[in-house]
Parts: C-alpha cells; sequence; structure tokens
C-alpha cells in the first residue's frame, strides 16, 4: 500500500472523529504536526507518524508523556493507531502550545537575568519530574521549549528520544555518537558513554540553554567559534570557557556555572539540589 500525503491523513482523521481541522504547525523527521479543535471546542495539536516509524522510540515517547503528568510538559490528550486505505497511521493529540518557541523568542532579544532565573526554576521542576520518572528528556533546546498562550508559561515538549532507564537502550553500543542535538548535548550523550547518562545530562542541556537565553553565548564558546569547534570541545570534556565564566561571575550565576560542568560527578546530584541553589539566585 502507498502511504499518503499526511495533511490528508491528519484530515481524513478529524472527519472520522468530528475534530476540525484548522491548520499545519510543522514537519519532523518522523511526524507532522497540525492544530485542530476538539468537540470540546479545545484547541489541540494533532500529530501524525510517518508509515516505518521506530515503533520502539515513539512508544517510549509516548510513555514518557503518559508518565509525566505535570503542569511543565506537554498534555497527551490521545494516542491511537489511524488505519486508512490500508496504511496504519499512529496519530496523537496533545495540548496546542500557542506562544512560540525559546528560539523565535531569542530570535529577537536575550532574556533579562529575572526572566532567565524565572524560566529556568520552571524548566528545572519539569526535569524534576522527568527524573523522578527514571527518564532522561535527551534533547532539551531552544526549540524544544515552548509557552502557552499567556507567553510566560515555558513547556518542555518533543520526548522522541527520550532514555528510559529502566529499559533496554535503543540506541546501539557501537555507534559513536548518542542521539540528541550536537550543540546542547553533554560529554557523555557525544561519546555515547551510556552508563553516565542519568538527568544530569538534562541538567547539563538546560544549562546551556539558559546560557544561550541570557547571555546569547555557548558556555563552551571562546567567541564566535564555530558550532563544530564548541562541540567537540565539549566531547574531549574541556571546563566552559572564560566568556562564559566571566558572565556567570558577573551575573551571580554560580548554578549555571556548575550545571555544565563536563562530569556529571560534578553537576548537581540531584533535582532537588539543584532547585534549592536555584532558587537562592532567584533571591539574589
Amino acid at each position: 500500500m502507498t502511504a499518503l500525503p499526511l495533511e490528508q491523513v491528519a484530515r481524513s482523521f478529524c472527519a472520522s472523529r468530528s475534530l476540525s481541522f484548522t491548520a499545519s504547525i510543522g514537519a519532523g523527521a518522523f511526524k507532522e504536526t497540525f492544530s485542530v479543535m476538539l468537540p470540546s471546542g479545545t484547541a489541540a495539536a494533532l500529530k501524525v507518524y510517518k508509515p516505518g516509524f521506530n515503533a520502539q522510540r515513539v512508544v517510549r515517547e509516548i510513555e514518557a508523556l503518559i508518565k509525566c503528568r505535570d503542569k511543565n510538559v506537554a498534555e497527551l490528550f490521545s494516542i491511537e493507531l489511524f488505519d486508512l486505505s490500508g496504511v496504519q497511521y499512529l496519530v496523537s493529540t496533545e495540548e496546542l502550545l500557542s506562544g512560540g518557541t525559546l528560539s523565535e523568542r531569542l530570535s529577537s532579544r536575550l532574556l533579562t537575568r529575572d526572566e532567565m532565573l524565572l524560566i529556568g526554576a520552571t524548566l528545572i521542576e519539569a526535569v524534576s519530574t522527568i527524573a523522578a520518572n527514571r527518564l532522561v528528556h535527551r534533547d532539551i533546546k531552544p526549540d524544544n521549549i515552548m509557552f502557552r498562550a499567556d507567553g510566560e508559561s515555558p513547556v518542555l515538549v518533543d520526548f522522541g528520544l527520550v532514555r528510559d532507564l529502566g529499559a533496554e537502550s535503543i540506541t546501539q553500543t557501537w555507534q559513536m555518537r548518542g542521539p540528541g542535538t550536537p550543540l546542547f548535548a553533554p560529554p557523555e550523550q557525544l561519546r555515547n558513554d551510556k552508563a553516565m547518562i542519568d538527568w544530569r545530562s538534562d541538567q547539563f542541556s538546560l544549562g546551556v540553554v539558559l546560557s544561550c537565553a541570557a547571555f546569547g553565548m555557548h558556555p563552551y564558546d571562546r567567541g564566535g567559534d564555530s558550532a563544530e569547534t564548541i562541540v567537540e570541545r565539549v566531547a574531549k570534556r574541556g571546563l566552559p570557557e572564560e566568556p562564559f565564566r566571566v558572565a556567570t561571575t558577573r551575573e551571580r550565576l554560580p548554578c549555571l556555572a556548575a550545571m555544565v560542568q563536563p562530569w556529571p560527578i560534578n553537576r548537581f546530584h540531584t533535582p532537588a539540589v539543584l532547585m534549592a541553589e536555584w532558587n537562592k539566585q532567584l533571591g539574589s
């Protein structure tokens, strides 16, 4: 059977479920997302996965969303297989986040110290929930941080690369690099050091995101370096560079400096400790 364009699938799914198709939002490697209206009048995001998707990864993504019921993680409404013209498509409906991404916000300006601290506190809560379920997001980056309609409430999205520490790893041991977005990944992901990957890997990625948001720089950038050079420097487990160290000292952000240390043991040991120290910065 020949697969159909995913928008056609989305429209057919909506017609069969009394949903109102609104518009296409965007496409990724394995799925496309559309905005729809539920029968209740609630706006939602409809995700249609391409046939031949990596079933194990999709199952883990969905399981992660179900486990991580948290106000700072996108809410999953439903998930099902939809048969159209003899081809099965996995379709999910999730919370529609209309406030844009952090990437879009940073395209016009950096965050103030106070804005970064407030957003950071919320995202640390999200990471804490993920960690409590023995999961590692592994792809925290500005594109995967979205805002609700109020424009103030950040939400962590896209669990497509989630690692379940209680299940067998899907990533092959022989691979030189683990999954994730290299510029925001910690050394253990870049080197595929599976035994070292835990919630502190997400802590590192979040620290990089918040550094980019507040300072406009990656912690391992000496000033104008290419993304490839920065990634190589992180993979070699060098220390954060001087421009970043100067910025964290000037802005009184010791937590940020600790979050992006090259070795997990030198980062915060638990989410609770990180949150407690982060809250001290909120009041400083």
